[in-house]
Parts: structure tokens; C-alpha cells; sequence
């Protein structure tokens, strides 16, 4: 029931404001982060829509994209990511994602990956991946896909030496979906904080995805 409550909550936050608002923002609902990474008003409202959702059905400890916090230190909480993809919706490229994931001692209880164009909610829990809320088995990968920088190259040479390129979608979230769906076999994580990095790996692990994190 829960995750069936959430999906039905982030497809209202996709039909009222990703769908009508991708690739359509002014100028000054767009800037630039001290990191260079950009964030939206969009990315704010709908943290802050997800903030009070969760709080109001008992998680008291919520990690935020947007918002500063040492809330890492406690024993469990939960972290989001309002629209994992900020370049993607701003230039209305239909590769974005909404991730959550709640951790307690140190382990990812569950985690969330929705993708608000397509309405596919992907969510992980004792040790199952599921989609749209039936259960999935790890696709087998007949081919090499994925993308590797000229560093990756390097470090990951005796480990994957031929393969088919796909460019990374510059969303995690939706690299990670493609991982589940067969479409990428291997990824490369760059600069990724715990809000994107946390629930991806909870799938990934699920996925039986070698890692060097």
C-alpha cells in the first residue's frame, strides 16, 4: 500500500508540473549552483512538495538535494532527489527521474526510481527489484553497452575491453533504469552526491553490478 500511495502521489507532481513544464521554463526559473550544476524553482517546489508528503506520513529525518543537512549523522533517513536530470528537463529531453531512498543503519531499506514521463515506478525492497509494482529478474546481458570517459577507459581496461557505446543520459536515475530494462550494462557515476548515488546503488547491487564505490 505504501508504495502503491507514493506512485500515485509523484504521478500527480508529473502531470501537474514535469509534463507541462519540461523544456518550457523562462530564463528566471533557472540557475546556476555554486557547483555549476543548475537547479530550476521547479526542482524547489517539488523538494519541498515531497518534503511535507513525507513528513506527514512519519519520516522525520529527510536528506534534500536543495537543502543542507547533517541529518547523514543519524540512524536512519530518508534522502531526495526532486528531478535527477535538471539539464534534461530544462532543454526538454525526456530523461529524467525522481529518486528516493531510505537508509537505516547504514543499509537502503528501500528505494525509489520513477520516471514521470512514462509513469514507471521502479522500487527496490527486501532484495526484490519491482516495476510498477510487480516483481522483476535482472535482465541478462548479451553485449557490452555503456560509456566509458578517456579516464574510465583506462581504470576499467582489464575489466571491459569491448563494447557497444551509449552516452550516459546525464541522469543517473534514468541510467539506472536503462540498466534494469537491458538497454546498459555498465555505467560510469561522475560527481554524484548521496540523493542520486544512494538510491542507484541500491538497484544496482540488486542488479549484480560490479562496483568499485
Amino acid at each position: 500500500i505504501f508504495f502503491l500511495e507514493v506512485h500515485s502521489y509523484l504521478k500527480k507532481i508529473a502531470i501537474d508540473i514535469i509534463i507541462p513544464k519540461i523544456g518550457k521554463l523562462r530564463e528566471e526559473e533557472v540557475s546556476t549552483k555554486i557547483d555549476n550544476s543548475k537547479v530550476t524553482s521547479y526542482d524547489v517546489i517539488i523538494e519541498n512538495e515531497l518534503i511535507n508528503y513525507f513528513k506527514n506520513i512519519g519520516f522525520k529525518n529527510i536528506i534534500s538535494e536543495e537543502g543542507n543537512s547533517d541529518l547523514i549523522k543519524k540512524n536512519e533517513y530518508l534522502t531526495v532527489d526532486p528531478i535527477d536530470g535538471t539539464r534534461n528537463f530544462i532543454n526538454g529531453i525526456n530523461k529524467v527521474a525522481i529518486m528516493l531512498s531510505f537508509i537505516k543503519s547504514t543499509q537502503c531499506e528501500f528505494a525509489i526510481i520513477y520516471d514521470p514521463i512514462n509513469d514507471v515506478f521502479y522500487h527496490t525492497h527486501n532484495n526484490s527489484i519491482f516495476k510498477n509494482h510487480n516483481q522483476i529478474k535482472p535482465r541478462n546481458y548479451k553485449n557490452q553497452i555503456g560509456y566509458l570517459g578517456e579516464h574510465a577507459k583506462i581504470y576499467f581496461k582489464n575489466i571491459i575491453t569491448s563494447y557497444t557505446e551509449k552516452i550516459r543520459s546525464r541522469s543517473i536515475g534514468y541510467d539506472v533504469i536503462e540498466a534494469i530494462e537491458g538497454e546498459r550494462s555498465f555505467l560510469t557515476v561522475y560527481g554524484s552526491k548521496i540523493w542520486d548515488l544512494f538510491p542507484a546503488m541500491s538497484f544496482l547491487k540488486l542488479l549484480n553490478f560490479e562496483t568499485n564505490l
